[in-house]
């Protein structure tokens, strides 16, 4: 086998082992509310759970409300005992439609957003 033959198929196969840690990002798991949710009653707090820990002050989590204007709520946290979970507090809210913006970063630097919508009857 040619030295570049080789060399090719070793670069290769570290790419194929490196890529799944250093191309990872924060994939969001389980919300509370739920994605598309209607609830009877507003809740306390938005809570979200990440595949993987998040760097807290590069993570963030915004609540707007239907006419897209921010719902005023102090920034979110990350859990204590849970360093993948990020926690809004919520004030009480009226019905209608909110969606859920969120922005995180990991440990490792790699940056992830999503948005996700829910009712309040």
């Amino acid at each position: 086998m040619k030295k570049s033959t080789l060399l090719l198929a070793l670069t290769a196969a570290s790419a194929i082992l490196v890529a799944p840690s250093a191309f990872a990002h924060a994939v969001l798991k389980e919300s509370s509310p739920a994605a598309g949710a209607t609830l009877a009653s507003p809740p306390g707090e938005i809570r979200l759970r990440f595949n993987e820990a998040l760097d807290a002050p590069f993570s963030r989590v915004t609540l707007l409300d239907r006419q897209g204007r921010a719902v005023n709520t102090a920034p979110a946290t990350i859990a204590p005992d849970q360093p993948e979970t990020m926690l809004l507090a919520v004030p009480a809210l009226l019905s209608g439609s909110y969606r859920v913006q969120w922005s995180t970063m990991t440990h490792d630097g790699h940056r992830t957003k999503g948005q996700f919508g829910f009712q309040v009857k």
